[in-house]
């Protein structure tokens, strides 16, 4: 999900995959894993000339995803001095 909210940003596949330092066709799939999971497409995907973008309902996911404390952020509370259960 966080390798779809960030390549969300990139006006392509590719070039997402490159920032995000893996395989293009991973992330790919990865994407329509996500997309056959929720059962709408996240992304109008780029053509020539034109960016791909997010559909109205992978910007609602995007927000959603992003609204998802990180594991790292959700371990720095939980070992934080004042934290009690």
């Amino acid at each position: 999900m966080r390798n779809f909210a960030a390549a969300s940003s990139f006006p392509s596949m590719h070039e997402a995959a490159r920032a995000l330092n893996i395989n293009r066709s991973t992330l790919v799939n990865q994407i329509n894993q996500l997309e056959a999971v929720l059962g709408q497409p996240l992304l109008e995907r780029a053509t020539r000339g034109r960016a791909m973008k997010l559909t109205s309902f992978g910007k609602r996911v995007v927000t959603a995803i992003n609204k998802i404390p990180s594991e790292e952020g959700v371990h720095r509370a939980l070992t934080a001095p004042d934290w009690r259960p």
